[in-house]
């Protein structure tokens, strides 16, 4: 019901993304992705894109142009090589999320809301100068009562409406989009749901402190990456304050001074850390580029910014480990059959024709030393051929791949000339092998047991049940045709607005008639009513063209 008033409000909103779209050459986007729009509209959009300027450039610019809510989203975008090729994830790569800082009083004002006017009671002193500056939020150093160094996060104000209606702008074009040949594969609106999801909860700093207390949790000591604490009580939904580690960026590891041995022991450390969080807990940090990580005094590293922590089951983390280990081998067929397991294929692959063309993609890097190797090539050859044969990844498996990405980005800026591919298979051999000790193989075929026996046990119950109804002719077999679904929603949408255009038409008739034909001896009302049948036309159309 109140769906229609919100797009009513967000009209101004979706007139400057089409501006947008259209000074970024909007026509030539939609005529390659052969979008179901006339060519009156692409002419309406029609502007001269800036020369010389590649199609993933103008994405970029136009996502920048469009503010925070759409960088984010083309950040999200920057992750999933498996429906986007190389060129615009390289390009969308290069999206950052920096702004100028909202003034300190802004930042005391949330304080204030938050913490009931006690800030002065609970923080001895607040740098009001921010060391971060981004478009959620913004971090300070401070000193609490107790005297403890501590960072404050706070959230800017009057972001949840801004957030609000952009999300609500994005569903509106995914829905838009849903039709579009060429974005089939790209699905459109779950890419918009798994945002939202994704931006909602970087807008609720609970959700980030629940993640570092769960890291710390499983985690623990046994890591050789240091999680800050947080502090419950100085903590919310718009401030997070958490423990102040000193020290620099691993971005900044140049001026760090340290030797070549220690560069490389770091790089050991972030390498392991990361990898003993996917394999070992099916629990990471899903972002750990250069600036996530801190050099600690003492030689110790820090991992920092928990909005982005993934999750995997311990099925995932086997098949993870099988998929890590046919790529160090160059076991291409076992590749392929990874693929077409845990993928959904569009069409129909064969296994061997797969199989060949990875080795045709992929073989080119082996014959490098392991120091030249970038595990990253590798991945985005891997998601570029998934792309290719128009096969569906599961987006946690792809989120990992985009972890091992950033991950080798940051260890080999750290110690450029170590063997990062070296490092990592003799690990990932060490983990198939613990899954297969004679403890672990037991309790699964105790638990695979168990799961066969209760179906056979059911079997029969289910089997009369079956018989049972096509005897009585109550047997349905039901059958899931996508494209069945396209056509009964085109003529649901038919069926509904031939009727109402037909109301609309009737509508402006009537009041025409109203207006031109009734006597003046009626006085106002017949205007009164032509009025009226005017504007319910009126609005009744603009709801069917925005629906």
């Amino acid at each position: 019901m109140f769906r229609p008033l919100r797009t009513l409000r967000s009209i101004p909103r979706i007139k400057d993304i089409a501006f947008v779209l259209g000074k970024h050459g909007f026509h030539q986007v939609a005529a390659s992705l052969q979008a179901p729009v006339s060519a009156r509209v692409r002419r309406l959009f029609r502007r001269e894109p800036t020369p010389m300027v590649q199609q993933p450039e103008r994405l970029r610019m136009a996502l920048e142009d469009l503010g925070p809510t759409f960088i984010k989203f083309g950040q999200l975008l920057s992750t999933r090589p498996d429906i986007l090729p190389p060129a615009y994830i390289l390009e969308l790569g290069k999206l950052r999320d920096e702004v100028q800082p909202a003034p300190f009083a802004e930042v005391r004002q949330v304080l204030d809301e938050e913490f009931g006017g006690s800030v002065d009671t609970l923080f001895r002193s607040i740098d009001p100068t921010p060391v971060a500056a981004a478009s959620i939020a913004q971090v300070h150093r401070a000193v609490t009562a107790d005297g403890d160094r501590v960072v404050v996060k706070v959230r800017k104000r009057g972001l949840e409406r801004v957030v609000e209606q952009d999300l609500l702008v994005l569903g509106l074009l995914a829905e838009f989009l849903r039709g579009w040949r060429g974005l089939r594969l790209f699905d459109p609106e779950g890419l918009v749901k798994v945002f939202e999801r994704s931006m909602l909860r970087e807008l609720n700093f609970d959700y980030e402190r629940r993640n570092l207390e769960r890291l710390r949790a499983v985690v623990g000591e046994r890591s050789p990456l240091y999680m800050p604490r947080s502090y419950d009580r100085l903590s919310t939904s718009r401030v997070l304050t958490l423990e102040f580690l000193e020290g620099r960026q691993l971005s900044h590891v140049e001026e760090s001074g340290l030797s070549r041995d220690a560069r490389e022991e770091t790089a050991r450390k972030i390498a392991l850390g990361v990898l003993a969080q996917v394999f070992e807990y099916g629990l990471f940090h899903a972002d750990p580029h250069p600036g996530n990580f801190i050099l600690l005094e003492g030689g110790g590293v820090g991992l920092i910014d928990f909005g982005n922590v993934g999750r995997i089951m311990p099925e995932m983390m086997d098949d993870l480990v099988v998929l890590l280990v046919s790529l160090v081998r160059r076991d291409f067929l076992g590749l392929s059959r990874w693929i077409l397991r845990q993928g959904r294929p569009t069409e129909d692959v064969d296994v061997a024709t797969l199989a060949g063309d990875l080795m045709d993609n992929l073989d080119q890097y082996y014959g490098l030393r392991l120091g030249e190797i970038r595990v990253g090539n590798l991945f985005n050859g891997l998601f570029s051929m998934i792309l290719r044969y128009g096969i569906k990844v599961p987006p946690q498996y792809v989120m990992v791949g985009r972890t091992f990405v950033t991950l080798e980005g940051s260890v080999r800026l750290c110690a450029p000339s170590l063997e990062f591919l070296s490092e990592v298979g003799p690990y990932a051999t060490k983990v198939l092998r613990a899954r297969w000790a004679p403890a672990r193989l037991a309790r699964e075929a105790e638990k695979h047991a168990t799961e066969i026996f209760a179906a056979m046990k059911d079997f029969p119950r289910n089997l009369a049940e079956v018989l049972g109804r096509a005897a009585s002719g109550r047997l349905r077999v039901e059958v899931h045709n996508p494209d069945l679904d396209k056509i009964d929603r085109r003529l649901d949408t038919l069926g509904t607005k031939v009727p109402l255009a037909m109301i609309v038409c009737a509508l402006i008739v009537a009041s025409a008639l109203v207006f031109c034909l009734a006597p003046p001896e009626r006085g106002n009302l017949p205007h009164v009513l032509g009025t009226g049948g005017l504007v319910l036309a009126s609005f009744l159309g603009l709801r069917m063209l925005l629906r």
